[in-house]
């Protein structure tokens, strides 16, 4: 399966605490990033990771829910 920031995110919107988070790239640190939500509150919300196809659409989810501090609940 193709790794892309719409799956990412559709699955994340599937969850009321997560339901704000984007992923956006940032040019200038070379990373992918979460933005919205509360992920101004997290430790980081850069991943230091430079290309999406480095993890699978599920490995992107559960490393938002590890930077946000949370449990996945999967359905």
């Amino acid at each position: 399966m193709k790794v892309t920031k719409k799956k990412i995110e559709a699955i994340l919107q599937q969850d009321e605490r997560m339901k704000w988070i984007s992923l956006w790239y940032d040019r200038a640190a070379k990373q992918w990033v979460f933005v919205g939500g509360d992920s101004v509150m997290w430790s980081s919300s850069g991943t230091g990771i430079f290309r999406l196809d480095m993890l699978s659409v599920e490995e992107w989810v559960d490393y938002a829910y590890q930077l946000a501090g949370r449990k996945r609940h999967v359905r």
